[in-house]
Formats: C-alpha cells, sequence, structure tokens
C-alpha cells in the first residue's frame, strides 16, 4: 500500500511540477527554410509529423502576416494559403515586443518552435515560438 501511494504521489511530482520547455534555450532538433519545411508536410502529412512533431524547429522565411496584441503575437510565414504559423507565448512576446513590432510583410525572419503538426487551414502550426533574428 505504501508503495503504491509513494509511487502516485512521484508520478503526480514530476507531472504537474516538471520545469516548462525552454525553447529559446534549447538546440533545434532541425534547422530548414519555411518552403521546405512546408512541402514535406503537405506530401505526407503524417511522416512529416512523425519526424517533426513536438521537436523543436528553426525555420527561416518571409512573414506575409503579423498579429500583434499585448500578451498574443503570432507570425504567418511562406503565404497565407500554404503557410506556417507560428504563435509566441506572453513572455516571448514581453522579451521580443520591439522586434515584433517593427516586423511587416516581406521581411526575412528566422524563428524557432514546437512544431505541433499540421493544421488544414492553418498549414504547420508552430507554438511557443521565439525570434532568432
Amino acid at each position: 500500500m505504501s508503495i503504491g501511494l509513494l509511487s502516485a504521489t512521484g508520478t503526480y511530482l514530476y507531472v504537474f511540477h516538471k520545469p516548462h520547455r525552454n525553447i529559446a534555450k534549447e538546440k533545434p532538433a532541425y534547422i530548414i527554410n519555411a518552403r521546405e519545411f512546408y512541402q514535406e508536410f503537405s506530401i505526407d502529412e503524417d511522416s512529416g509529423y512523425e519526424k517533426y512533431g513536438n521537436k523543436v524547429v528553426q525555420v527561416s522565411g518571409n512573414v506575409v502576416d503579423v498579429s500583434l496584441n499585448n500578451s498574443n503575437a503570432s507570425l504567418v510565414l511562406l503565404d497565407e494559403m500554404e503557410g506556417i504559423n507560428c504563435s509566441f507565448d506572453s513572455l516571448a512576446v514581453v522579451k521580443s515586443s520591439e522586434m515584433l513590432s517593427k516586423l511587416k510583410r516581406g521581411d526575412e525572419v528566422i524563428l524557432k518552435g514546437q512544431c505541433d503538426g499540421f493544421d488544414m487551414i492553418m498549414g504547420i502550426v508552430l507554438t511557443r515560438c521565439v525570434i532568432i533574428k
């Protein structure tokens, strides 16, 4: 009985109190340009997710849309119909607000984020993004 309770307590502490993933400090598993990244998912979504899913990916490409408010930001790379949707959490927005506010359509950007897969409407979804350059 006590072993079970100890095991359950340990599991609870591990799952709910483990440190959050720090994308800014994590080395990217892949470095790729936006067009190649999108093509891999458009050829085979399942193999794209198997390769990139839940991994940190560094992507370079041109900005086609920027959305910025006080606590959230998102960028779309490549184009509106075949894009990579990159969302930033509130801490990244605070740290990069000046750089994000200066971005405009056509600017080249390098960023990294966690690949959450492919969505038919949004394209490739990267979350917890940070701007590299």
